[in-house]
C-alpha cells in the first residue's frame, strides 16, 4: 500500500501531539529537532505555493535520534513535502486549486505550531533570550497562516496524491510490491531510441510471465476467497481479473509472434536495466510461490484475511506496473518506427499493396534480407497487436486497483527530469480590448447540442 498526501499529514499531527504530551528535558536534542521542523515547513509549504521566511540553523540530521523529540514531526513533514515535488504534470494538477492550497497550508502550519509550543513550554530559557524569541516568531508566523486557511474545508484532489512506491517491508508481500515497482522505473528510464528488437521481444516476455504469475496468485486468492472473508464483489472482481489477464496473455502471444516473424533480431539476451529488476522480481515471486521447489497450496499461500488484503495489495502493484510498462513498449515502438529505426523482410515490403502516392519503394544499395522503413501502414500488425494487449492491460489494472481499494489514488507516472520548483499557480488574467474597452472574458463555452 502506498501512502497519501493525506496519511502523511495525519501522520505528522500524530506525532506532534505525541511530542507535545511529553515533558521534553534537554533544550539541544529539543532545538536541534525545531531547527529540523523549521526547515521541513518551509519545503513543505514552498511546495504549497507559500513562501515564507523561516530561517533555521543547519541541522545534523544524522546525529539526532529519529525517534526522539519533535524529529518524527520533521520526518513526517518533510515526507509531505517529497511526495508532493514527486508527482509528475498531471498530478500536479491539485496544486491549481487555491482552497485546497489553504487548507493544506493551514494543516501544515497547524501541525509545526504545535511542535513550536512545545518548544516554548519546555525550553528552559529566559523569555527575553534570543532562542525564546526566534521561536516566538516563527509560531506567530505560521498561526498567521492558519488563521487564513480556516475559511478552506478539506484537501480536496490533494488528498489522493500517492507516494511514487509503496514502503519496502519485511514481509514477501510487501518486498514483491516493491520489487514489482522497481522493475517498472528500470523500464521507464531507458531511452526508447536505444532499444533493440531482442529488448523489445524480451519486455513481451517479461509481461507475459509477471502476467502469468499474477494470473496464478489470482487463482490462489479466488479459491480461498470465502473462507479468507472477501466478499462477493472481490470475488466477481477476481473472476474479472482472471478474464482481462487471459485475454493480455493471448494478445501479447500474437506480439511475440509478430517480433519473430516480421522484424530482424541479432539474437542474444537483453541486459537492459529491466530485465536485470526483472529476473529479480522473477526470484522474489519463485520464493513467496515455493516451498522445497513445490508450489505452495492455496490455503497455505493465503491463510486469512490478512493475507489475503496483503495479496491483493501486491497485485495491485504488479498489473499496474505491467500495465505502464505495456503503455511504455507501445510508446517505444511507435517512435522507432517514426524514425526508421526497425528493419523489416524486404520481400514484405515488396509484396505489400502501397496506395498510389508512395508506390515507389527505396531498396537497399546491396542485396539483403532486411530493409528499414519508416512507413507505419508495414507494421500494422505489429502495433495492433500491441495496442491489444495494453488495452487488456489496463482493464486488468483497473479491477486490481478497485479490489484493493486504491482507484482514487493519484500515482505519479515518473517524469523524466524531477522537478526543482514548486509549479507556478496558473491565475487567470482578464485582457482588456483597447478598441472597446472591455474585458476580453475568453471564449464563449459551446452549449450542449450546439
Amino acid at each position: 500500500m502506498r501512502a497519501t498526501y493525506e496519511d502523511l499529514l495525519r501522520a505528522a499531527r500524530r506525532a506532534a501531539v505525541q511530542a507535545h504530551q511529553v515533558q521534553h528535558t534537554d533544550n539541544g536534542e529539543l532545538l536541534s529537532g525545531w531547527q529540523a521542523v523549521l526547515i521541513a515547513t518551509r519545503s513543505h509549504l514552498g511546495w504549497l505555493r507559500c513562501d515564507i521566511d523561516l530561517t533555521g540553523d543547519a541541522v545534523a540530521l544524522n546525529n539526532l535520534d529519529p525517534s526522539k523529540g519533535l524529529m518524527p514531526v520533521a520526518w513526517a513533514l518533510g515526507a509531505g513535502a517529497d511526495l508532493l515535488a514527486t508527482q509528475d504534470a498531471y498530478n500536479a494538477a491539485a496544486l491549481d486549486n487555491y482552497h485546497d492550497l489553504f487548507a493544506a497550508r493551514a494543516e501544515v502550519a497547524d501541525v509545526a505550531r504545535i511542535a513550536g509550543r512545545t518548544v516554548l513550554r519546555d525550553l528552559g530559557m529566559p523569555k527575553r533570550s534570543k532562542e525564546y524569541r526566534h521561536v516566538l516568531k516563527a509560531v506567530a508566523q505560521l498561526g498567521e497562516i492558519v488563521t487564513r486557511g480556516r475559511g478552506a474545508s478539506g484537501l480536496g484532489d490533494l488528498r489522493n496524491l500517492a507516494t511514487n512506491r509503496p514502503q519496502y517491508g519485511t514481509d514477501k508481500l510487501s518486498q514483491l510490491a516493491w520489487m514489482a515497482v522497481r522493475w517498472e522505473r528500470a523500464h521507464l528510464d531507458i531511452d526508447a531510441h536505444t532499444l533493440l528488437t531482442r529488448d523489445l521481444r524480451s519486455g513481451t516476455s517479461q509481461l507475459r510471465t509477471i502476467c502469468g504469475y499474477a494470473w496464478h496468485l489470482t487463482d490462489c486468492i479466488a479459491s480461498v476467497a470465502e473462507n479468507a472473508g472477501l466478499d462477493a464483489q472481490q470475488r466477481l472482481d477476481l473472476a474479472r481479473l482472471r478474464e482481462a489477464l487471459r485475454a493480455f496473455d493471448t494478445a501479447a502471444a500474437r506480439v511475440a509472434r509478430s517480433w519473430q516473424r516480421r522484424l530482424s533480431d541479432i539474437g542474444g539476451q537483453s541486459g537492459t536495466p529491466g530485465e536485470v529488476a526483472f529476473l529479480d522480481l522473477k526470484s522474489t515471486f519463485d520464493v513467496f510461490l515455493r516451498a522445497d521447489g513445490d508450489l505452495l497450496a492455496p490455503k497455505d499461500l493465503i491463510p486469512d484475511h490478512r493475507q489475503a488484503i496483503a495479496a491483493l495489495d501486491a497485485l495491485d502493484e504488479m498489473v499496474d506496473s505491467a500495465s505502464r510498462i505495456a503503455r511504455f513498449q507501445q510508446a517505444a515502438v511507435d517512435d522507432l518506427i517514426r524514425s526508421g529505426h526497425l528493419f523489416l523482410p524486404v520481400r514484405d515490403i515488396a509484396s505489400m499493396e502501397l496506395p498510389h502516392y508512395s508506390r515507389r519503394v527505396a531498396r537497399p544499395a546491396v542485396a539483403s534480407r532486411w530493409m528499414r522503413t519508416s512507413v507505419a501502414m508495414y507494421f500494422t500488425e505489429l502495433t495492433s497487436t500491441l495496442a491489444q494487449s495494453a488495452a487488456h492491460l489496463a482493464i486488468a489494472a483497473d479491477v486490481a486497483r478497485r479490489l484493493s481499494g486504491t482507484s482514487h489514488h493519484s500515482r505519479p507516472f515518473g517524469d523524466r527530469s524531477p522537478r526543482l520548483h514548486p509549479p507556478p499557480l496558473l491565475v487567470s488574467k482578464a485582457l482588456v480590448a483597447e478598441s472597446t474597452g472591455l474585458p476580453d472574458l475568453g471564449q464563449e463555452p459551446d452549449p450542449p447540442g450546439r
